[in-house]
């Protein structure tokens, strides 16, 4: 099995058939570079992206971040050919938009399991996931984030979900509250099934002051790491999903008195237990 990597705090959302940008997107330093095999890709441009992306898993290096591929659902026309393409190249993960329930889910990793015997990969290697964006997957959200062993991630379709949902989008950096709802019980689905949850871009993308703001909102509310559809927005990611240096100061000082062996210490006048141990220890672990 391939090991998940320990940040996934951004993802840059690139469409398949342009390998310029796809070059310009993999040097930019996100955590993860999202390959589109759907709505980023005309039909018309859907050969040509099947070719790209196989190209760029195979040609480009991956130590340094991961590779995601986004293909349609299974009742969009050409997704099994996307998908052969995408395993070709052994990603880190393929995710599925348009997501109802489980099933989808299950079905996903059937069809991964038998491309990866065709390809000559080890089974099990690649993670799948999926794109909450329909009304019907926020309600199988639980299920569908535990429906299998492959299931790595859940990342959230603002705009798709909005449309079934009803909620009007503020665009307001971090007052998103019109989302809360369906924000919160990603989340939730996630933490329960121990995979990751990957917040919606801010659209408004060439002001990055609201889009780091937005990305503290996300971070704040407990998302994994969000996504980004400009270069620019990675380094306001980042910092946001990365620990302050007054947060690392104050969880350094929690770990040293942990060491003390009492159950209670006190830490700049505050009372800290084991809570706060396992607190500290995850912020140190973010810091990077």
């Amino acid at each position: 099995m391939v090991a998940k990597r320990s940040l996934r705090r951004s993802k840059l959302i690139v469409p398949g058939d342009k390998w310029e940008l796809i070059c310009k997107a993999h040097a930019c330093g996100a955590d993860i570079i999202h390959l589109d095999l759907e709505d980023g890709v005309t039909p018309q441009g859907r050969s040509l992206a099947r070719e790209t992306v196989t190209r760029a898993l195979r040609e480009l290096q991956w130590t340094a971040q991961e590779a995601w591929v986004r293909i349609g659902h299974f009742s969009e026309d050409g997704v099994k050919a996307d998908l052969a393409a995408a395993v070709k190249g052994r990603p880190s993960l393929i995710y599925m938009a348009k997501v109802q329930g489980p099933e989808d889910m299950r079905r996903l990793d059937e069809l991964v399991t038998l491309a990866e015997a065709d390809a000559g990969i080890e089974l099990g290697s690649i993670q799948i996931g999926a794109v909450i964006e329909r009304i019907q997957a926020l309600h199988n959200v639980e299920a569908i984030a535990a429906a299998n062993s492959r299931m790595g991630a859940i990342v959230f379709g603002v705009a798709d979900m909005a449309n079934e949902f009803g909620y009007r989008q503020s665009l307001l950096p971090g007052q998103d509250y019109e989302t809360l709802y369906a924000r919160s019980r990603m989340i939730l689905a996630a933490r329960l099934a121990g995979i990751d949850v990957i917040d919606a871009p801010f659209p408004l993308f060439r002001d990055l002051e609201s889009s780091e703001i937005d990305a503290r909102f996300s971070a704040r509310l407990g998302f994994t790491g969000k996504s980004a559809i400009s270069p620019r927005q990675i380094e306001g990611i980042h910092r946001a999903f990365s620990p302050t240096e007054e947060e690392l100061a104050w969880a350094r000082k929690v770990l040293e008195a942990e060491k003390g062996g009492e159950a209670i210490s006190v830490v700049d006048g505050e009372m800290v237990d084991k809570p706060h141990f396992l607190k500290a220890q995850r912020i140190v672990a973010r810091a990077v």
